[in-house]
């Protein structure tokens, strides 16, 4: 019995070095990726928003609406779309060889036309084609006030 308790103890000492290392570097690149996802939405910024987006790319609002590539590039960048600040937290990574699931919160400040501003809960899937990741999609859905 004290066998067993002592290679438990040293597996767990072998084991928890392991599980505090920093995370993997995909789950790095996809956090800033998706940060700079959000920034370019923000700020308006085609060039760096566009090349992000996948050619299959659909996304569903959290007011229900969905948009495929084109039409989420042409809402992001209209003139009626003015978000004060938008700020990512919470994020999360679940990274599937090449595919990748991104979770957490989005804060959106200030109106755009059919939204509202406030908090929303966010997942966007990624994938990597030739060697870049790319979001295909996702949704966000509006968190209730409490």
């Amino acid at each position: 019995m004290r066998w067993l308790v002592l290679s438990t103890l040293l597996g767990l000492l072998v084991v928890s070095p392991g599980a505090a290392q920093a995370p993997r570097a995909a789950d790095q690149e996809l956090l800033n990726l998706d940060e700079t996802l959000i920034d370019a939405l923000f700020k308006k910024d085609q060039a760096k928003f566009e090349p992000l987006l996948a050619d299959d790319y659909v996304y569903i609002h959290s007011n229900g609406t969905v948009t495929n590539r084109e039409e989420e590039i042409a809402q992001t960048m209209a003139s009626d779309v003015k978000w004060t600040a938008s700020t990512l937290s919470s994020l999360k990574t679940r990274v599937y060889g090449d595919a990748a699931v991104v979770t957490g919160t989005l804060t959106h400040t200030g109106s755009a036309k059919g939204y509202v501003g406030g908090a929303r809960l966010v997942t966007h899937l990624w994938v990597k084609r030739n060697g870049r990741w790319q979001t295909v999609g996702g949704q966000s859905t509006i968190v209730p006030a409490r």
